[in-house]
């Protein structure tokens, strides 16, 4: 295994700044605006109840309860005011909640794209297994690295059909001897995986459930001893 620094391809840069921008128009501007209505509504009407109540109190202990003038007008006016101001406060915190949600998830995928260089992972592989996953039925290739370690590939055209409703066990693939994975350096996002030389031959076989890696193992490099997986 050789891992080089590369340039960072346009179409790779577009897909990176692509991921979790589409989360922006989520929820939509029209059910936003409608939440806050929704806010800011039931908050006037909580604040016109408290401050009525308040107001009341107010006017009785001075001894002019029913005799209510410009204190009316001015429940009237501060209960909208008070409400948009709840309404518009809640809905800043959630888009700062929100923003900083984003930043979390899908911001070492940004600073990628804004670095500009990829890691280019060249394989050369001792030999190949292949599994289904329990679930989706897909398949998983194991391509052994070393004694040690193999890469996990989750075959995307077969997880593609099952995924659609259809056989995963109607299209067989194989990979071949050598591959090159060009990874994102932060987020670890495998971007391209190409294989090159001759065909690594195996039939697949079914693991004993809990043998197979998951579906975050894809593209990564599995600790596992190959007599080990083997026998598995």
């Amino acid at each position: 295994m050789r891992i080089e620094r590369v340039a960072m391809q346009a179409r790779e840069r577009d897909l990176l700044r692509a991921v979790g921008r589409a989360s922006e128009v989520a929820p939509s501007r029209l059910a936003g605006i409608l939440d806050w209505l929704g806010t800011a509504s039931l908050a006037t009407l909580l604040y016109l109840c408290a401050l009525a109540v308040g107001v009341a109190a107010w006017l009785h202990a001075t001894g002019r309860s029913g005799q209510a003038g410009p204190e009316l007008a001015w429940i009237l006016l501060a209960a909208p005011v008070l409400g948009i101001a709840w309404a518009s406060a809640r809905a800043g915190q959630g888009a700062r909640a929100l923003r900083d949600w984003r930043g979390r998830v899908f911001g070492p995928c940004w600073r990628d794209a804004e670095a500009g260089v990829v890691e280019e992972e060249h394989y050369e592989f001792l030999e190949a297994a292949y599994v289904r996953d329990g679930e989706s039925d897909a398949l998983i290739h194991l391509l052994r690295v070393d004694e040690r370690r193999c890469l996990v590939v989750f075959d995307p055209e077969n997880v593609r059909l099952a995924e659609h409703g259809a056989d995963p066990r109607a299209r067989q693939s194989h990979p071949r001897r050598r591959a090159v994975l060009r990874r994102a350096p932060q987020s670890r996002r495998v971007l391209a995986l190409r294989f090159e030389g001759e065909a690594l031959a195996s039939q697949p076989g079914d693991a004993l459930g809990w043998a197979t890696p998951g579906w975050y193992w894809d593209g990564k490099l599995w600790d596992r001893e190959w007599p080990q997986i083997a026998q598995r």
